[in-house]
């Protein structure tokens, strides 16, 4: 009995990967309660029914953001990691899977101490897998992810060199046809944009973008990632067009992002970062236009992403930044004191948001900074003016891009 409620439970999870019908997700949860709640303490298949009850929680806690899913799934996969013998060949499989769910709460909660474990367990899993064991690009990739969100939350080179160099290993290990190759090229397009971003490296850019091209031609329509894999491709795009005003760039990047939607369920936790990149691209298209309509477009889609994230959630302090500055830029355009007003408003929640030490404090400070400084050109206030000068130097001194912290100084 426990053996078949195990196998309804993986056939149930593999429908909802092509469906996305949740339902499908709760009954494989029941399923797999009850073949653990019926295999005795000791048995060699606990382990592993564990660790995949984890699974699903997680998959669960991606469609709905509930946190206690979040919850439960880094607590069973840390027992099957603790029931596991040493040596057992399944370990480095429970390992990554356990630092899928760190990681998944790091991004969650902001705790640095998550994605240092994620860290750690992964590179346990890396080194106990045979070079050519076909799991192998599967635990590269996932580690790789971890370290590219450390480098989020810290700003450490090294830690978005290594993600690139451990995703590149899973590309190449990967057979062509493959169905995770669309996956790992995704996760190593992502690296190579963030370290564009930090270094301006505008062939790490190309990088970036030919991988998550060749992701999203790989991904079958209705694919459960396939929304993930567009949104990554327009983020890509809209990076190049600010590097070189190329219209064409922002049009597609504005087209993927709009495709994204389109594949999302309502309810679905990643509505909030689709609508916060959806507003950007528009936001940059207004820069590049003039056109108030796509200004209205950006601040429309950003506040929703922000009324969506839930409070605590680790993304809510940028899409608050992001829609300070499309509240900036459009006082910049009308004059209309009240969008200043809550430029400065929702930037002050961004600063009071972000943790001590976050690699993006110094971005918020400025950007903040900047919101001060218009209203003491446009009012003559002189509590502003310090206001602006106090931000910036802050900016200056803390933790964060060089770029950032330069154009502060």
């Amino acid at each position: 009995m426990p053996l078949g409620l195990t196998n309804l439970a993986n056939a149930l999870q593999a429908r909802f990967g092509w469906t996305g019908d949740l339902s499908d997700l709760s009954e494989a949860v029941s399923s797999l309660q009850r073949a653990i709640h019926l295999t005795p303490t000791g048995d060699a298949a606990l382990p592993l029914r564990l660790s995949g009850l984890g699974i699903i929680f997680l998959r669960r806690y991606d469609q709905t953001g509930d946190f206690s899913d979040l919850s439960e799934a880094v607590s069973f996969q840390q027992r099957a990691v603790r029931l596991s013998p040493a040596g057992h060949p399944d370990l480095p499989g429970w390992l990554n899977n356990l630092g899928d769910s760190l990681r998944s709460r790091f991004e969650r909660t902001g705790n640095i101490s998550d994605i240092s474990e994620a860290i750690s367990v992964g590179q346990q899993a890396v080194q106990l897998t045979p070079h050519d064991h076909p799991d192998m690009p599967s635990w590269l990739g996932n580690l790789g992810f971890s370290f590219r969100r450390r480098f989020e939350r810290k700003g450490d080179l090294s830690d978005i060199s290594e993600a690139i160099s451990v995703q590149q290993r899973a590309v190449q290990l990967t057979p062509d046809g493959h169905v995770d190759m669309a996956a790992w090229l995704n996760n190593l397009g992502n690296a190579f944009q963030f370290r564009f971003k930090r270094t301006g490296d505008l062939s790490d850019l190309s990088s970036a973008i030919s991988s998550h091209q060749r992701a999203v031609q790989l991904t079958p329509d209705g694919h459960a990632d396939m929304p993930k894999r567009l949104n990554n491709l327009g983020n890509s795009l809209q990076c190049r067009f600010e590097r070189t005003g190329d219209l064409s760039d922002i049009l597609e990047a504005i087209s993927a992002h709009q495709r994204t939607g389109k594949h999302l369920p309502d309810g679905h936790t990643g509505i909030p970062v689709h609508l916060n990149n959806l507003g950007n691209s528009f936001m940059y298209r207004f820069q590049r236009t003039g056109d108030l309509s796509d200004l209205s477009e950006a601040i429309s889609a950003q506040q929703r992403a922000v009324k969506l994230t839930p409070n605590g959630h680790a993304n809510l302090p940028l899409q608050l930044c992001n829609l300070g500055v499309s509240y900036t830029h459009r006082f910049q355009r009308t004059g209309d004191l009240s969008d200043l007003a809550e430029s400065i408003s929702v930037k002050q929640r961004a600063v009071q948001l972000t943790p001590d030490g976050h690699a993006a404090m110094s971005l918020h400070l400025n950007n903040l900074g900047l919101s001060f400084q218009f209203r003491f050109e446009h009012t003559g206030e002189s509590s502003d003016y310090y206001t602006t000068l106090h931000l910036f130097e802050k900016s200056a001194k803390t933790l964060g891009p060089p770029s950032v912290r330069l154009t502060a100084a």
